[in-house]
């Protein structure tokens, strides 16, 4: 066996200086770019211009040669990492893109992909059929050369146009949405079209049966990718996330499925960007993959990878052969052709989609750039003899040109694009769940005895996690004498809180492990009838200790959980007792995360059959604490899918013997107060989608308002947020939060968040 010898020391050396110099050029010009108001991918893609034979080659002949004049081997390694930073700068695009937005506004895709490609595909044609011969390679394959100039002209680039977009802040608008919908379409029949042409100028033929194997295949891959592959992505996320919980290993897994796609899509002999689009889009859909690590991967991308691209896309291109006359007219009769075929065919059918005048031009602004793909498609075009070296420059030059003039016509027209109440709306929405208590609870950990309590709080937050892709662990701690003997050869296996996760798994993911006492076996499937279909996992977790149960507990939640939930009735109505067992105490003090505690009522114990009835109506004290925006946010969230009222009040506490003495508002200004702070959550309410009613009123004593109101409206539950504070050895929730605890006739749940 051949020992292949590594890559030489000065080779090593010259593509680390290349590196180097063409991302602190890049990174200048971007920058400097922005400092003017335009995008930073419009200096990233004059870097490589700079650097070129056009200006560093004319400047410094000797330092350009010394760079850039390099062998092919040489060149083909900055083109990998060239490719390695499109592949990450089509996963940024996918990231950002709304399928679902997209899949709605498919009609108006389709308008917008079939006049963009037909239109500029005519016109590319008829200019490549009139064209002077000295431009064509070979003077006797003059429809192969219109059919590919047609090609060339039809392409659009994602890439910088989702760069474009990001940079202007408007890629999760609609007009963004649909400039990428559209774009892709565009792309898909450019690379369809380009591979047959490719057929023709190889064999002399057309090649139908290719070009039907290629689009055969883009359904194939997009069919695969969108029903299994989806699942695999997100069950492969979320255990990744159980199994190491870090960013590194999300961002790992994310790059391997990635590059995985690519070689998929490349040997299927469509492009590799294909595949990375694909993954951005599924892995996007996962909610396990956040904002912070998404935002982390978007940053790396954009700041080192993406200007590389665009930078080393450049370095082929020769202004200087465009300064001789001829070459000079047919460029600007190319770039005429290009950009009216491109903005005339979206225009002309921008109104039939039901568009205005100015989203047309936004969107006919956009598709317009060519950037780095129509580089690749002159490269292949040279490549195959099918170009001369000036028409190469020249379409290069419209790529370059298209791609600068894209962000300029889009920063003047997209100001003039009125946003609509719809497309306001989920914006908003969109940005509030970024940062949203519940949208970003991704595992629960349940500790459960099988109690009234417990059962009612599976029944509360099966419509809180039911659509949140959110993983559900019921924990049961015993030291039955039983499950001892059962498990006594892996009971040191067991304790370790995943490993117990990943082999007590539930039915819904894999065979159940017959290890579990009849006592547990029952405790599970009572609690798990109530959270019902849960699009998360609901798993089932045995441990035996003959520790603390709180300890036992807590080691578990150690393992990386966002919320516990506890279900605990009050241990009595004497205020100076604990509000809750030493257990619950223990644990809702040292929890690193959010504790839910939900105490049912006394009707419930005497008749648990009242844990199933619906919930119609929900009462939620607010104070303006983040506590209680974290509770308001549950509350609306289980009042959307129970289709319930919830009740936002606010009691102001009555004045007070002294009261003029320290400094306090008055009552007026207390009331306005109150008003605001109900308001404010009512508006996120109906943000949400929920049915609110607000109260405001005055009492002496707030807890006991708090209660006569759940009673008067007779309220189904009481969602109240409290931060804890220790208090001689327990965990105090403040005096009113403990009354109503204590006092009401209807279950409450107390949301303790860090």
């Amino acid at each position: 066996m051949e020992i292949i010898e590594p890559l030489g020391h000065h080779e090593l050396y010259l593509v680390i200086v290349q590196l180097a110099v063409l991302l602190f050029v890049a990174r200048i010009l971007g920058e400097a770019f922005s400092s003017i108001g335009q995008p930073a991918v419009v200096g990233e893609l004059l870097a490589g211009v700079v650097l070129g034979p056009s200006l560093l080659g004319f400047v410094a002949p000797g330092v350009y040669e010394t760079l850039f004049v390099v062998s092919e081997s040489q060149f083909h390694l900055l083109e990998i990492v060239s490719w390695i930073g499109l592949i990450m700068l089509l996963v940024v695009t996918g990231l950002e893109t709304d399928i679902d937005l997209i899949i709605s506004k498919g009609r108006t895709a389709i308008f917008l992909s079939l006049g963009g490609i037909v239109v500029p595909f005519t016109t590319g044609f008829l200019l490549g059929w009139y064209l002077p011969t000295e431009f064509i390679a070979s003077p006797d394959q003059r429809v192969v050369f219109s059919l590919f100039i047609a090609t060339a002209m039809s392409i659009s680039a994602i890439p910088v146009i989702a760069k474009i977009l990001i940079e202007l802040d408007v890629i999760r608008r609609d007009i963004g949405q649909l400039i990428l919908a559209a774009g892709m379409v565009d792309d898909t029949i450019g690379w369809i079209l380009l591979a047959t042409v490719a057929g023709l100028a190889r064999t002399g033929v057309v090649d139908l049966g290719s070009a039907a194997t290629t689009v055969l295949s883009v359904l194939v891959f997009l069919g695969v990718a969108f029903t299994v592959g989806r699942r695999l992505i997100a069950s492969t996320i979320r255990w990744v996330d159980n199994a190491i919980g870090s960013d590194t290993a999300l961002l790992s897994t994310l790059m391997i499925f990635t590059l995985a796609a690519g070689a998929i899509t490349q040997y299927m002999g469509l492009e590799a960007i294909l595949g990375a689009f694909v993954v951005g889009i599924l892995v996007g859909q996962v909610k396990r993959f956040d904002y912070q690590v998404r935002h982390t991967f978007e940053t790396m991308t954009l700041s080192v990878f993406a200007p590389l691209f665009f930078a080393i896309a450049g370095l082929r291109m020769d202004v200087s052969s465009l300064t001789d006359p001829t070459v000079f007219t047919v460029g600007l009769v190319v770039l005429v052709v290009a950009c009216v075929g491109k903005f005339g065919g979206i225009m002309g059918v921008s109104g039939l989609a039901g568009l205005s005048k100015w989203e047309g031009v936004t969107i006919g602004g956009g598709m317009n750039a060519r950037g780095a793909m129509e580089i690749i498609v002159a490269t292949i075009g040279l490549g195959l003899g099918i170009l001369t070296t000036n028409m190469y420059s020249i379409i290069v030059m419209v790529a370059i040109v298209t791609s600068l003039m894209a962000p300029a016509i889009m920063r003047w027209s997209i100001p003039k694009i009125e946003m609509g109440a719809e497309e306001r709306t989920r914006i908003e929405r969109e940005e509030y769940l970024q940062d949203s208590f519940v949208n970003n609870l991704t595992r629960v950990l349940l500790p459960t005895r099988g109690t009234v309590d417990t059962r009612y709080a599976a029944r509360l937050i099966s419509p809180l996690l039911r659509h949140l892709q959110t993983d559900i662990d019921l924990l049961c701690v015993t030291n039955s004498d039983a499950l001892r003997s059962t498990r006594s050869r892996s009971r040191n296996w067991l304790r370790h809180p995943f490993l117990a996760r990943e082999r007590n798994r539930s039915e819904k993911t894999g065979p159940k492990q017959q290890i579990e006492s009849d006592e547990a076996e029952s405790t599970f499937t009572r609690v798990e009838s109530r959270l019902g279909e849960q699009e998360g996992t609901i798993r089932r977790l045995i441990q035996e200790t003959n520790e603390s149960v709180a300890d036992t507990i807590l080691e578990n939640v150690n393992a990386g959980y966002d919320l516990v939930v506890l279900g605990e009735r009050t241990l009595g109505s004497n205020p100076n007792k604990p509000l809750f067992s030493t257990t619950v105490d223990h644990v809702v003090q040292e929890t690193p995360c959010p504790a839910m505690v939900v105490s049912t009522s006394e009707a419930m114990k005497r008749e648990p059959a009242l844990v199933d009835e619906p919930i119609r109506r929900i009462l939620l004290p607010v104070i303006g604490t983040q506590a209680s925006r974290h509770a308001a946010e549950v509350a609306f969230t289980i009042a959307v899918e129970e289709n319930a009222l919830v009740e936002i009040a606010h009691v102001v506490a009555g004045p007070q013997s002294g009261d003029q003495f320290t400094g306090r508002a008055s009552l007026s200004q207390e009331i306005e107060i109150g008003n605001q702070i109900v308001d404010r959550e009512a508006e996120l309410g109906r943000q949400l989608g929920a049915k609110v009613v607000t109260t405001v009123t005055v009492s002496d004593t707030p807890g006991s308002e708090l209660v006569d109101i759940a009673d008067r409206n007779d309220a189904d539950v009481i969602l109240m947020g409290s931060n804890t504070r220790p208090v001689t050895h327990r965990a105090f929730f403040g005096p009113n939060v403990e009354y109503v605890v204590r006092n009401a006739t209807c279950p409450v749940a107390v949301l303790s968040s860090l």
